[in-house]
């Protein structure tokens, strides 16, 4: 009995010893845009502690002038956010990324136009006022939107120095791409109702936007932080998925103060989200990417001679196998 007692208490004495946890490992990850809805996962696996769980410790970057792409390649960010047409185009350049995740399983844009104008579907867009992003895969996509519909396909494209939504609201444009669960949100809280044109009921492939990329030829070393990124990343965005409202708050509180002038354009865009099934498509876990989607919309980027190599010349071909990667997601 004694002998029992004894080891009772050794056991209790380990049990109640102080666990050394391993240092986190740190790692950088670059935003494509101020923070908003599209990245609420990130900031609710950092608020719930689930990166440090994972023995990652992460620098969110501010968004900057330089594309996370090219911070990426160059070392001054482990993880970047991106877009499938980004990723297709910098294929076709000297340092290529690899989406190692979909953030959306599906796209979410649509070409916008106020629901008070007397543009009532695609083909009247033709001759209107475009508010560009100086992307030159926006001209190609406008245009099967607009030939799709019977148009002739022909517009003008000033690029804007400021935000698109104050341009269509004002009435200094007449149409823009939006996000439906960022712009299209804000206008409807704004009280400035919109008419959309998704992009996919005109001709126009599905593509994953954003997509979280990497620099491939870190892939190998990297392969352990960046699959428990992912994990705690994936855990973020499903928490997303089914609890909305509280995931906002979550990211309102990682944030300063005053970045949302309107705390519920954030609230209702994680609503929407949730509730279109955008995370993932169907039967699929959240970061799952398909050939099929990697194929579609680069190679109609390449027949409309939408990526050019730096020197400006059209590309032809690319390997779309080489584009992503689903290895990392456990």
């Amino acid at each position: 009995m004694t002998r029992i007692l004894l080891l009772t208490a050794l056991l209790t004495i380990t049990l109640n010893l102080p666990v050394s946890a391993a240092p986190l490992q740190d790692m950088s990850l670059a935003l494509d845009w101020t923070p908003n809805v599209n990245h609420i996962g990130i900031y609710v696996a950092q608020q719930q502690g689930w990166y440090a769980r994972a023995g990652i410790k992460l620098q969110i970057l501010p968004y900057a002038s330089t594309a996370p792409e090219v911070l990426v390649t160059a070392g001054r960010a482990d993880v970047g956010v991106s877009s499938e047409d980004a990723v297709a185009s910098a294929a076709a350049s000297p340092a290529p990324v690899v989406s190692i995740a979909a953030i959306l399983g599906h796209d979410t844009a649509s070409f916008a136009v106020l629901a008070k104008s007397n543009i009532k579907r695609p083909r009247d867009l033709d001759g209107k006022i475009y508010a560009a992003f100086g992307a030159p895969y926006e001209t190609p996509v406008i245009q099967r939107l607009i030939r799709s519909d019977g148009g002739k396909g022909v517009f003008k494209n000033p690029v804007l120095t400021a935000g698109g939504l104050p341009a269509l609201l004002s009435g200094r444009v007449d149409f823009m791409w939006i996000f439906e669960g960022t712009e299209g949100v804000e206008a409807k809280r704004q009280r400035n109702p919109l008419r959309t044109f998704a992009l996919t009921d005109y001709g126009v492939p599905d593509t994953y936007t954003p997509v979280l990329v990497a620099d491939p030829k870190r892939l190998a070393k990297m392969t352990p932080r960046l699959k428990a990124f992912l994990s705690a990343t994936a855990r973020g965005y499903e928490y997303a998925r089914a609890h909305p409202a509280e995931a906002a708050m979550l990211m309102l509180k990682a944030l300063p103060k005053g970045t949302f002038p309107d705390p519920g354009v954030l609230t209702d865009g994680a609503v929407w989200l949730s509730t279109h099934n955008a995370y993932a498509r169907p039967g699929q876990p959240w970061g799952a990417q398909s050939l099929k989607v990697w194929t579609d919309y680069p190679a109609f980027l390449l027949k409309a001679g939408a990526i050019q190599t730096p020197s400006g010349k059209p590309v032809t071909s690319l390997n779309y196998s080489k584009l992503f990667t689903n290895r990392l997601l456990r």
